[in-house]
């Protein structure tokens, strides 16, 4: 406390109060004191040595771990989203087993605020983070500064544990299902795309015929599925069939309406998620085509409603649950025994295969 008070300019007497939440501190005075205390690396009254030799988390029964979602899409959130809402439903299912309470909060909104994001972490006192959602690196570089026990869910990034779905071998898969009905020219609605991809990959040539990144790495990673499963098979990746979808229903439906629009031809369309899917058919259906007739489609993820559509979709099945359930578990024991190696667990997926993709021997296609 004497250091985090010559740091933040107040008394020692200030900081204990900041500290144990104590009501008599000006909000300015308590946000200087903690972001002292987090530049000098104590949290929960404990300092992480520079070596990282404190473990401060182990041999602690923990009582309460946080879900914390983060996403920078617009209007998204666990309780409506059907793919985030299924692993939240597993870690609860999960934590009653084992008696421990799991605090839900969103971190959107502050994920660019790192002394804000910094202040939230300390506040909640918590005994582990799933941090859930395509967070960006500099806001798990923030969260690992507390030494909160950390694990991401659906999500990658360098030196930091993570359970996710095998995402490139599932849009391999799914692709590779439409190559040997027949199909040559498969369509892709990804997104949301990296704008300065086209530059950063190539300057002239073939190069920049590339395709643009994606910024969620889930969904590059079945973009890249996709790729290599076109050219595994001989067949080019063109651009032209590449479509940023926003991850959202409205952004399927427009990008499928850019696609149309453009006039180039495809007989069958791999969404990178259900929910694009989902807005493709209702582009396709205006545009006067049948599915999977004139156009097959294939999402990912196996959301809820998918299975009810008219035609039924196939797509790529995460076991959203399970996600949940072993995330947890690889947290709570990195809690009771932290590990210096990060792990990172990959979950199998399976191509379900419903009605709305078919032989183009049978489409009349585009």
């Amino acid at each position: 406390m004497r250091d985090i008070a010559r740091e933040a300019g107040v008394s020692v007497g200030t900081v204990s109060r900041v500290l144990n939440n104590h009501g008599n501190v000006s909000e300015e005075t308590r946000q200087r004191v903690l972001r002292a205390a987090s530049r000098l690396g104590y949290f929960g009254g404990v300092r992480q040595g520079l070596g990282g030799e404190e473990r401060p988390f182990e041999g602690r029964a923990v009582r309460e771990i946080g879900f914390l979602f983060c996403s920078f899409l617009p209007k998204t959130s666990v309780p409506t989203n059907p793919f985030w809402s299924h692993i939240l439903h597993g870690v609860e299912s999960e934590a009653r087993r084992v008696n421990v309470k799991v605090t839900y909060r969103s971190i959107s909104e502050i994920q660019q605020d790192p002394d804000r994001l910094l202040t939230t972490i300390y506040d909640m006192r918590l005994g582990g983070i799933l941090l859930v959602g395509p967070a960006e690196a500099i806001t798990v570089r923030t969260i690992q500064q507390t030494g909160t026990p950390l694990v991401l869910v659906d999500n990658y990034v360098p030196q930091a544990d993570a359970v996710l779905g095998n995402n490139l071998d599932g849009a391999r898969q799914a692709v590779e299902y439409l190559i040997g009905l027949g199909h040559r020219r498969i369509a892709f609605l990804g997104g949301p795309f990296v704008r300065e991809a086209e530059s950063a990959r190539g300057h002239q040539g073939e190069q920049s015929r590339l395709p643009p990144r994606n910024r969620v790495h889930t969904i590059e990673r079945r973009a890249q599925g996709y790729c290599l499963a076109l050219l595994e098979a001989g067949l080019p990746v063109l651009p032209e069939l590449y479509e940023d979808g926003g991850l959202s229903m409205d952004g399927g439906y427009l990008a499928c309406k850019r696609l149309l629009e453009r006039n180039v031809a495809f007989s069958a369309l791999f969404c990178a998620n259900d929910e694009m899917a989902v807005g493709a058919m209702k582009a396709l259906r205006e545009a006067g085509l049948r599915l999977p007739e004139d156009v097959s489609l294939v999402g990912f993820d196996d959301i809820d409603m998918v299975e009810h559509l008219t035609p039924a979709l196939t797509t790529v099945r995460v076991n959203k649950e399970a996600l949940g359930v072993v995330a947890l578990r690889r947290l709570l024991s990195l809690i009771s025994h932290p590990d210096p190696v990060h792990v990172v667990s990959m979950l199998d997926v399976e191509l379900v295969k419903r009605e709305s993709a078919c032989a183009p021997a049978l489409a009349a296609g585009l």
